[in-house]
């Protein structure tokens, strides 16, 4: 599974490798390999290193992963220090606060940049740690306006924070070039990502069941890999409300138009503040209206009663109204789904977000 993260870096990759630019990657050998086997894939040229973390949890696995990166340190250093010699890069888009650390000694501020993807919380541990890195980073480029706000919280100066949308090279466009393309039918509502609690399912789920009477024909497609435990206690409410029938499991789905194009609706009821949703961008594409909590980045994305709506996370209730209004206005869900893409393909392209960067990296640094 490849995170949205590790997605968008794909696309910026690509997309400035298209305009002439060199790219190369530097990999962390842990993990799954999934990112490298579609760097692979793709024709980029990558550096794996030890890239771990040196952690103060004091859990015995973060303990022991902290001293396998300690022990391994002066390799990881001698490592770096050899790639930066051969490449001597002009620009260096860093994507993890952690790798940020254990790479201190190199840092310059001419060069070296850091790509946010989260919101961070107002904590003194962050504090002390964006001071630092204020010091030694050339800026911090934010996927959104939200993540640029909990800088500022942090005491970033606004100055060196610059924010760029994400964007996609259009997942949709063979789809709305073909004349053949599965029909909307109406009744399918989709929730795109990790099945967990805090993506907000049960949320939806409770929702669907008060107005799933009115609309019989209705089904809630469920797409992401899945903890199992709660997987298992939605589906026994799913059960207990009568809807285990009209509640469909798809697991992981690698191809996007496998996902959206049989879609009619798309809920992120998150919980917790995301920085900019990729499902919310790429669900614009497709033309699909999406229903979404007022969290984080997602208002960035969704004009609230133009390509969909924006919700209270308090008021459940209110995704109930807008599931129904939706379902039942066959006229609405077009013309939504349609300014849905038109703002999908004006805000949210590979072009505009390549050439965002492209302008900001080419910058003299001050």
């Amino acid at each position: 599974m490849v995170a949205g993260k590790e997605i968008m870096a794909l696309e910026l990759g690509q997309g400035l490798r298209d305009h002439g630019h060199s790219v190369d990657y530097v990999t962390t050998l842990w993990g799954n390999g999934v990112f490298g086997q579609r760097l692979d894939a793709l024709g980029f040229e990558q550096t794996a290193m030890r890239l771990g973390f040196i952690s103060a949890t004091m859990t015995l696995e973060c303990i022991r992963m902290s001293l396998d990166q300690l022990v391994r340190l002066p390799g990881l250093w001698l490592d770096y220090r050899g790639f930066l010699k051969r490449k001597q890069p002009r620009r260096i888009i860093h994507t993890n606060w952690q790798h940020l650390l254990v790479l201190w000694p190199f840092h310059n501020q001419q060069r070296d940049w850091f790509w946010l993807h989260d919101v961070y919380p107002n904590k003194p541990q962050y504090r002390r740690l964006f001071f630092a890195l204020n010091s030694c980073l050339a800026g911090f480029i934010t996927v959104s306006n939200a993540v640029k706000n909990s800088l500022l919280r942090l005491g970033v100066p606004s100055e060196k924070i610059h924010v760029i949308h994400n964007g996609l090279n259009d997942p949709a466009l063979d789809l709305f070039n073909d004349p053949a393309a599965p029909p909307h039918l109406g009744n399918r509502i989709g929730i795109v990502g990790q099945v967990e609690p805090w993506k907000g399912h049960m949320h939806l789920l409770e929702s669907f069941a008060q107005i799933a009477s009115r609309h019989p024909d209705a089904e809630l497609h469920v797409f992401g890999t899945a903890d199992s435990n709660y997987a298992h206690e939605l589906k026994q409410r799913a059960a207990n409300l009568g809807l285990s029938k009209r509640l469909v499991w798809h697991g992981f789905v690698t191809k996007r138009s496998d996902i959206y194009a049989g879609l009619d609706l798309c809920v992120v009821p998150s919980c917790l503040t995301e920085a900019l949703p990729t499902v919310a961008i790429e669900s614009a594409f497709f033309g699909i209206p999406v229903i979404a909590t007022e969290i984080g980045g997602l208002p960035e994305i969704i004009e609230h009663e133009r390509t969909g709506y924006i919700l209270n996370p308090d008021n459940p209730e209110d995704l109930s109204h807008r599931l129904d209004t939706l379902l039942s206005d066959t006229g609405l869900r077009r013309h939504m789904g349609s300014e849905a893409r038109k703002r999908a393909v004006s805000h949210f392209s590979r072009d505009r977000f390549v050439a965002d960067f492209a302008n900001l990296l080419n910058e003299p640094v001050q």
